[in-house]
């Protein structure tokens, strides 16, 4: 099965003599394109772009069969790299069913010279001298689209080539070659590309996914909206504090250590940042004493100044002049409090911490961004408390990651070992953007190479993941998954919960839950 992102890995521009049109992978180093578009290339190479991998390439014409079949099979010059290849299907599609485009259009007015797309409705048979057309409605084909790959969306098969516009100006559709006369013209061409599905359908080397820890900058995909919400609350003029909200292993400790490595994304070189994290769950800041000795320190090692010694600590007079020092100094200190959770349960210890810190950062002494699982107010609300850090704090939920982020993700990942298809939708269900689930997913399929058998292993490995995500839920949280999963006698929750949800993640904005598995999970419960 090939779905619309893996087709348009498969696609490549092509460029000879001032015209352009788009060819497509049909086997190792082969790619299938029109007649009409090569013809003038004669010995000359044609100038090939894929775009998947940004690169340029060369290839010369192997066969070029000229009206009425208009069809050219061109070789690459380099065959040193790896590259996907379409699934073919010599079968008739059925009548008005969904089919879809992709290429390189270009004419007079019109460029779309980094890739464009199109859907049809199958017509029926079309004959140019006795060679089989599939005739094509509803749909724009321009100059350019000529050798685009039909893909018809049932099959997840390519059962054409574009090669004829009814009308460039309108959307009364065109034609294409049919895979059955491609074959019949290029018989070699099936066996080949049979064996490069065989020996593709599982992906060697090395496991390019990872779930579980914390992923590092250069692997970072995704969360553009909040990463702008951040450089706009610390970045600003005057920095501001941020709560950043997210259930277990949704990326925040991730998204801690991008803000840190890649600070030139949320600050001007003169603010001149001092970005100091803390894992609160670690035994060294589990007192103000050990959270203040650390701030301390940073400062030191970030500056190379110590802004008052150890003895000090506990002296606020000098704590407080030593921050106002690294201020007047023109740095803004950006102190990063991940695991906040691990302060409830020890709050004696930080009784006055909070209203001391507010005060500190109301002062413009410090920033605070904090990561927690639920937003601050929640945090103390249970133990009877009110949040000390009141209206200083703006909230950022992390949610699903965006869909191309995760596509990217995943695409990225399986590109040396491209033969695995239709991964996107088999990943979508089981999890739903959430990058912990997604890389968890993908990570199974890479290793199994077997959908089945990937999905067992996804849920036995995911089931952990789900009881501990269970348990960290609200009750009328868990009411209102038990809703979505269709569990009877449920009654409908109201729309606040099911928003709080979607912004998490856990529901998609149709309503339904981000993965089957959970789905499965939850019924169980």
């Amino acid at each position: 099965m090939v779905d619309r992102e893996y087709l348009q890995r498969c696609t490549v521009r092509l460029n000879i003599s001032g015209s352009q049109g788009t060819g497509f992978f049909v086997a190792r180093g082969l790619i299938l394109t029109c007649a009409h578009v090569v013809e003038y290339a004669d010995s000359n190479s044609v100038n090939v772009f894929w775009k998947a991998q940004n690169q340029n390439y060369k290839a010369k014409i192997e066969k070029l069969l000229e009206y009425p079949l208009d069809l050219a099979l061109l070789r690459l010059d380099s065959e040193s790299f790896n590259h996907p290849c379409v699934g073919l299907d010599q079968s008739e599609p059925k009548i008005n069913e969904d089919l879809y485009i992709f290429g390189y259009p270009k004419g007079e007015g019109v460029d779309y010279s980094d890739g464009d797309s199109g859907t049809f409705k199958y017509e029926g048979e079309s004959f140019k001298k006795d060679v089989l057309l599939h005739k094509l409605k509803q749909g724009r084909i321009i100059d350019g689209f000529s050798g685009s790959p039909l893909l018809n969306l049932r099959t997840g098969k390519v059962c054409g080539m574009v090669n004829i516009s009814s009308d460039t100006s309108s959307d009364l559709g065109g034609r294409a070659v049919s895979t059955k006369i491609i074959l019949e013209q290029f018989p070699e061409i099936a066996a080949l590309n049979q064996q490069f599905h065989q020996q593709e359908q599982k992906p060697t080397g090395i496991n390019p996914f990872e779930f579980g820890s914390p992923v590092s900058p250069h692997r970072f995909y995704g969360r553009r909206k909040e990463i702008l919400e951040v450089k706009n609350r610390i970045g600003a003029i005057a920095p501001q504090c941020i709560n950043i909200v997210g259930l277990r292993r949704n990326g925040k400790t991730s998204l801690l250590r991008y803000i840190k490595e890649r600070n030139q994304e949320f600050f001007k070189a003169q603010q001149q940042p001092l970005i100091i994290p803390f894992d609160l769950s670690n035994g060294k800041f589990h007192t103000p004493e050990g959270i203040m000795e650390g701030v301390r320190r940073g400062i030191q090692q970030l500056t190379g100044e110590e802004p008052w010694s150890r003895e000090n600590n506990d002296d606020p007079f000098e704590v407080e002049d030593g921050l106002q020092l690294v201020c007047d100094r023109g740095y803004r200190l950006i102190v990063m409090l991940d695991e906040f959770e691990a302060i409830s349960r020890r709050l004696e210890k930080f009784q006055d911490w909070g209203g001391d810190w507010r005060s500190k950062a109301s002062a413009g002494l410090l920033t605070m961004v904090i990561f927690s699982k639920s937003p601050l107010s929640e945090i103390y609300q249970p133990l009877g408390l009110t949040s000390p850090f009141g209206n200083i704090f703006s909230t950022t939920i992390l949610g699903a990651l965006e869909e191309e982020a995760w596509h990217s993700l995943v695409l990225n990942g399986f590109r040396d070992n491209v033969g695995v298809q239709g991964t996107l939708s088999w990943i979508d269900d089981l999890a739903g953007g959430l990058p912990f689930y997604v890389q968890m997913a993908a990570a199974m399929l890479w290793q199994y190479g077997d959908c089945e058998q990937a999905r067992k292993e996804f849920i036995f490995q995911a089931t952990p993941r789900f009881q501990e995500l269970w348990k960290d839920l609200k009750e009328i949280e868990r009411h209102a998954l038990r809703h979505a999963a269709g569990v009877s006698g449920v009654a409908t929750p109201n729309s606040a919960i099911i928003d709080t949800l979607q912004r998490h993640g856990l529901l998609r904005q149709d309503g339904n839950l981000f993965s089957s598995a959970f789905a499965k999970f939850i019924k169980g419960e």
